[in-house]
């Protein structure tokens, strides 16, 4: 397993990192492993950074980052406690199969692993030495000095560094900060909204053949993953307007049961299943792609902060980790103060095409999916039912085949 020797000799010291998701979280490790200095700062408290509602697929672009950090630690960690992704697929609202994929269709033993978020953000946590992140901090401003970044706090805190990164998600305060503004323009609204939440998949007509399924409706689709232990993570959309609620039709377990209320087994029964405390709605938006420049001077975006995407790909949390570590990368091969700003401009132009295409593939796979016309279903659904494995792999394999190495 490559690991990279702390004896880089970078001329960049000390990285302060705004947000502690994924992405921020991944960043601190990648630049520990290259021996830099780095301070991580949250606005909310720890507990509430550690959790966070339902699963995530960290598929196998994403995987290979973690074979690279922390000795491996993160990778073996994920698969000791995640849910590897095996066989699964997509299928009509009935359950009926469109498309079956498996690690033995694609030729890969490692499609990745899935995990519920409060377990991601623990076990990256944990690798971390405990000075590292600081939390109930919000950020405030940064200014340029002569030979740094100093960044200002809401309670009058202040930090200085090397470089500031914004990992602070699809409101970033660092974005905003950027272009003088106190908060940023509204995000774009996809069309639908999404609940998610988990559940005992214990005395549940789930096919054990499948260790995912997502099936697709009129306007909606359900899906469900293995998280490790027998739990399991679900998550439902359907075209909306922004700004619903579910009060309106007695909360969001009624909503459910009525969105969904045409769909096969499992659903109903998954439904059933469900803790109403424990299920979480949001709208889903993103926005435009911020092109090759996404920061200035000292200062640059990771993740969510630089482009947000729809969870249609399951590629969001993969796109920040793929972003923490080729900033790191770079980071290392830093050899004067002067060279810092070209150095972050590089990495937001090297990484642009590749975010930029993964959000305009999760928009028309979103798109795809969500069809809310007779037509339109028919039409989606013949689409996956005749297209070959084999194909379908190929159409993705400009996104698997990233390979990232120190070197």
């Amino acid at each position: 397993m490559e690991t990279i020797s702390k004896t880089i000799n970078s001329s960049v010291s000390k990285v302060i990192i705004i947000g502690g998701g994924i992405g921020g979280l991944t960043l601190a490790l990648a630049c520990l492993d290259i021996g830099l200095e780095v301070e991580l700062y949250e606005k909310r408290d720890l507990e509430t950074m550690l959790g966070g509602p339902g699963g995530i697929f960290i598929q196998r672009n994403a995987m290979k980052v973690y074979k690279l950090l922390a000795n491996g630690k993160i990778y073996e960690e994920f698969y000791k406690y995640g849910g590897k992704i095996l066989t699964g697929g997509f299928f009509n609202h009935q359950a009926k199969p469109l498309y079956i994929n498996s690690p033995e269709f694609v030729g890969e033993t490692d499609l990745g692993v899935c995990l519920m978020r409060s377990q991601i953000q623990q076990i990256l946590y944990n690798a971390l030495p405990p000075s590292t992140v600081k939390t109930g901090l919000a950020f405030q401003s940064f200014q340029a000095t002569d030979h740094g970044i100093k960044v200002y706090f809401q309670d009058g805190t202040t930090t200085t560094g090397d470089i500031l990164v914004g990992a602070d998600g699809i409101y970033s305060k660092v974005r905003a900060s950027l272009h003088g503004q106190e908060r940023l323009e509204d995000p774009i609204y996809s069309g639908m909204c999404c609940w998610r939440g988990s559940f005992d998949g214990a005395n549940l007509p789930l096919n054990p053949e499948y260790s995912w399924m997502e099936l697709w409706g009129k306007g909606n689709r359900f899906g469900y993953f293995h998280v490790g232990g027998g739990k399991f993570s679900f998550y439902g959309f359907t075209n909306s307007q922004p700004g619903e609620n579910d009060e309106s039709v007695g909360g969001p377990l009624a909503a459910l049961q009525t969105i969904f209320s045409a769909y096969g087994e499992p659903v109903p029964s998954i439904i059933a299943a469900l803790d109403p405390k424990s299920i979480y709605r949001d709208d889903i938006f993103d926005r435009e792609s911020l092109g090759h420049t996404w920061g200035k001077g000292r200062v640059t975006l990771i993740g969510d902060a630089a482009h947000p995407v729809q969870p249609t790909l399951g590629q969001g949390g993969c796109m920040a980790i793929e972003d923490a570590f080729e900033l790191a990368k770079l980071l290392a091969t830093v050899t004067s103060q002067e060279q810092v700003s070209s150095v972050l401009r590089q990495f937001e132009s090297d990484r642009h095409p590749r975010v930029t295409k993964v959000l305009n593939v999760s928009r028309s796979v979103g798109s795809l999916a969500q069809t809310d016309s007779n037509i339109g279903c028919l039409f989606r659904n013949l689409i996956y039912q005749l297209t070959p494995t084999w194909l379908a792999d190929q159409q993705f394999k400009w996104l698997f085949d990233y390979n990232p190495t120190w070197n």
